[in-house]
């Protein structure tokens, strides 16, 4: 199989405009000690997180919000990063069937020759909750023909436009400068391609692939909220199949009030449209915001295994699972706060259920899922009468009385992360987090667990995704899904906000060697299970 550990993709010096293209560079080796050959696997996963299927012409979209964050910008100093756009987002669809094509060719574990158990997604599968996302992400898992178009689809109404009334230069504009209008300053300023053809390219049907092993999905705050932070009503589900596009904010808008209102704890709120300027577009009534039980329910409809989600799902609308492969037991959490924001908690009704399930005397392992990490887990803001919200302190006194969980899978905040959680040599589970599949370095990521005399052992490898690393080859024919998965790739490399000196820059995401391909141990853990 190919990992990381044999080349890994890097970022070159870039040039003058701060553009860098990508090589291939020496590999990593895993760093820790190796397993013994005598090792027993126990279970191999493939961990892939924040597919942000995204429909990009949706109106209910705010990309306006986001030029703030500009490095050129006069606020960019104020505002670190939004997310609300990206230049790679039109082309999610095709980066999922590059991943999947490359999971397809993962065989077995790192160390031994068992087969892959499972590939588990761990949340923001979709971008902005929508339904025609939801349906689009299914049909890219499973296979099938997919089209990922939305409005009319005679023509593109995304915010790149080569109308001169309805460009707008903060966006990048792939097909070029409209006539007696400046260039737009992704290219101008940070040197961006121009790409003709390209926003018909992105919406062409295909065949999707769809996943060989099985896969599990767990529930994400992009899921469920409106641009992943603000809980749906009827209002925004107006806006969301209605054919206006708020393009411009009022003059008189108050930006403070409005950046607070999109908070990482609830309550949160969409930007006032007061005053705005709109503009026209095709309605769509696919692009409806998820109901509470679709997610179960849709999941369960792909097929009889519901891809770890039960008829129970559906008939209480919860996302939280559990699946046991051997004696390893999958838990998989719904850490969405549904009252708003986008960082994470517990609702009370299902940490009890977590709380029985690791009572369960039989002797088995645990392995955690959930979209937000532990240190993720603080909106604890909860509608008057609801269940009460469960955050860190409360969820990490609970997890750190079991010694059978060894280890917990995460997403989120699209970088990758290993750190040990707890007292080390005496309780503790080591947490790992996989970066995003929209946003540099778009990796996922092959975790095998062996036993090894009484210790647990990990191993764990990043992979990348099988496309084409230079420009050139990537728009020798744009409508190839993967020449399009090897451009997203290139332009998320070169994201202009994440540029910028602070926690969001783009070498981050793919964290320290230490973070990468590592071999983790749990010193006699196994006798736990005896």
């Amino acid at each position: 199989m190919s990992n990381t550990s044999d080349q890994r993709i890097i970022r070159a010096e870039p040039n003058e405009k701060g553009w860098a293209s990508l090589h291939f560079g020496a590999g990593e080796e895993l760093i820790g000690t190796p397993p013994s050959p005598s090792a027993r696997p126990i279970l191999s996963l493939i961990h892939i997180s924040d597919l942000h299927i995204c429909d990009a012409q949706s109106p209910a979209r705010v990309e306006l919000m986001d030029r703030f964050a500009d490095p050129h910008h006069p606020m960019s100093e104020y505002v670190p990063f939004v997310g609300a756009y990206r230049a790679q987002e039109i082309m999610t669809a095709q980066t999922l069937e590059t991943v999947v094509q490359t999971v397809n060719k993962i065989r077995t574990g790192l160390y031994s020759d068992r087969p892959i158990d499972a590939v588990v997604a761990t949340g923001d599968v979709t971008d902005n909750a929508q339904g025609n996302e939801l349906d689009w992400y299914l049909t890219l898992m499973d296979g099938g023909p997919v089209h990922p178009d939305s409005g009319d689809l005679a023509k593109w109404e995304g915010v790149a436009q080569e109308d001169p009334a309805l460009y707008d230069p903060f966006y990048w504009n792939p097909e070029g400068t409209p006539e007696g209008c400046i260039e737009d300053y992704p290219r101008s300023l940070y040197g961006f391609p121009t790409v003709p053809g390209l926003t018909t390219a992105v919406r062409t049907p295909f065949e999707a692939t769809g996943l060989h092993h099985s896969w599990f999905a767990t529930h994400g705050n992009h899921d469920a909220l409106l641009q992943g932070t603000v809980p749906n009503d009827s209002v925004l589900d107006a806006i969301a199949v209605g054919d206006q596009r708020l393009v411009g904010l009022s003059e008189d808008i108050d930006l403070q009030k409005t950046f607070a209102g999109w908070n990482m704890v609830g309550p949160a709120s969409y930007a006032d449209p007061s005053g705005g300027t709109y503009r026209e577009q095709s309605a769509d009534a696919r692009r409806r915001f998820n109901a509470p039980d679709d997610w179960a329910k849709l999941h369960l409809s792909c097929d009889h295994d519901g891809h770890g989600l039960t008829t129970a799902n559906v008939e209480a609308g919860t996302k939280h699972w559990f699946r046991d492969i051997e004696n390893v037991r999958l838990i998989s959490l719904d850490t969405v706060n549904i009252h708003g924001g986008w960082m994470g908690s517990l609702d009370e009704t299902q940490f009890d259920w977590l709380k029985a399930l690791l009572a369960d005397p039989e002797p088995r392992y645990f392995v955690l899922l959930s979209h937000h990490p532990l240190h993720g887990l603080f909106n604890d803001y909860a509608l008057a009468g609801s269940d009460r919200r469960i955050a860190i302190e409360e969820l990490t006194q609970e997890l750190l009385k079991h010694d059978r969980i060894i280890l917990w899978l995460a997403g989120h905040d699209h970088d990758n992360r290993v750190k040990y959680i707890g007292d080390e040599g005496v309780n503790g589970f080591w947490q790992v987090m996989t970066s995003s599949l929209i946003d540099w370095p778009q990796q996922g990521r092959v975790v095998e667990i062996l036993e090894e005399d009484t210790d647990v052992v990990i191993a764990t490898s990043l992979f990348d995704h099988q496309s084409p690393l230079e420009l050139e080859v990537a728009l020798s024919d744009i409508h190839d899904p993967v020449n399009l998965g090897g451009l997203s790739r290139i332009l998320s490399a070169n994201h202009w906000q994440r540029r910028k000196a602070n926690e969001f820059h783009v070498e981050l995401a793919a964290g320290e060697p230490m973070d990468r391909n590592r071999i983790l141990r749990l010193n006699n853990r196994v006798q736990s299970l005896q």
